[in-house]
């Protein structure tokens, strides 16, 4: 452990968030997470008028780091800016910082009445006065769109998202998964290109499964390796605790009710739930090597049964046992919460890859993937 007795403010947003976490997410204790504000760093109307952070929900060096949706990122656009008003699904992003690209993202998306897939449709209106972001649990009220309130909360291991929804019980729930979506290449927002992906529902598992080539980062791939790199796809392993009334597939904006897979390019599907149901949880486990990889790392990091606090207790301490190696002296609130902060963002990036099985040692993220 070190301590450090001098130190300088740079910046600071506001207080710490000690306060605000509800105490079965405050566990373990710890002075140094509770003074991470994710915020830090995030917000502006420009590219160069932001610090380009991402708020998001993993333990350190996560392969997959989990964060609200405001906006389509790309290469100068995060996933999340503090001063949106609507939120449009919880992505399990890839994309380190903002002058880099995303790639096999995944994006889950609640609501209820009609399944809406397309990004200017599902936004759902929320406050920051409802908002909770610490590194290791997310809490968000949503606007349904339909009167109601749809309480979010999400936290993650290195390759698992879980995340738990709690809709009104008077209105017809659903969860959706994005595969697929248009994407820009570089940071020009006209420049769209189409990956291609994969979906799939197995109402039995009560699982919904997919892919897709997303990697916006390719024009930067060294000529060496550009041919092995053009086979890049990222997988996604969903899994719910709660059965499916109903179930579909939907591409182009098309819905298929009933539909059980798809291939191609704007690509999503959905389980509706039976009517009355309030809360669902699914756990989302990723691979950069297949479907069956991103199920195994599923159940070896978040198995049936695994409550969202247990989740969110395994990354918190995950961050405690690092953050709590230097205590701060003399340091006042705002001292500390840009120290931890700084020190929380030094931990997110290079962040590892490599999955339980089908590797031989560890490996770091490569700009190209």
């Amino acid at each position: 452990m070190f301590k450090v007795s001098a130190f300088l403010v740079l910046l600071s947003s506001g207080s710490s968030l000690a306060s605000k976490l509800p105490p079965s997410f405050s566990i373990p204790k710890s002075d140094a997470v509770d003074h991470v504000n994710p915020l830090i760093g995030n917000g502006g109307d420009t590219p160069n008028g932001s610090g380009g952070m991402i708020p998001s929900t993993a333990p350190p060096f996560a392969m997959t780091r989990w964060v609200a949706q405001t906006h389509q990122n790309y290469v100068s656009v995060t996933p999340y800016n503090h001063t949106a008003s609507t939120i449009h699904g919880f992505q399990g992003t890839h994309q380190p910082a903002i002058w880099m690209g995303e790639s096999g993202q995944v994006v889950v998306v609640p609501g209820t009445g009609s399944v809406k897939s397309k990004f200017e449709d599902r936004g759902l209106r929320f406050s920051n006065d409802t908002q909770i972001i610490s590194p290791s649990y997310h809490r968000v009220e949503l606007d349904s769109g339909d009167g109601g309130r749809i309480l979010a909360e999400q936290s993650a291991t290195s390759r698992v998202g879980h995340l738990r929804f709690t809709f009104p019980t008077d209105q017809s729930a659903y969860v959706l998964l994005e595969a697929t979506r248009p994407t820009p290449i570089t940071y020009i927002p006209t420049n769209i290109t189409y990956p291609l992906g994969s979906i799939a529902v197995d109402p039995a598992r009560r699982e919904i499964t997919g892919s897709n080539s997303e990697r916006q980062d390719w024009i930067i791939t060294p000529t060496s390796i550009a041919q092995n790199a053009s086979n890049f796809k990222g997988y996604f392993c969903a899994r719910f605790d709660t059965p499916f009334a109903k179930f579909g597939v939907i591409q182009n904006g098309s819905e298929i009710a009933g539909e059980k897979a798809g291939k191609g390019s704007l690509l999503s599907a959905y389980a509706r739930f039976p009517a009355g149901t309030r809360k669902v949880n699914v756990r989302v486990g990723v691979s950069f090597i297949s479907v069956d990889q991103a199920r195994r790392n599923l159940d070896a990091e978040i198995a049936n049964g695994v409550a969202l606090e247990e989740t969110s207790r395994r990354t918190r301490a995950a961050w405690a046992e690092k953050l709590d190696r230097i205590q701060l002296e003399g340091a006042t609130k705002a001292d500390k919460e840009v120290f931890y902060t700084a020190f929380f963002h030094t931990l997110q990036v290079r962040f590892l890859i490599y999955s339980s099985r089908n590797c031989l040692k560890p490996c770091t993220l490569l700009l190209w993937l």
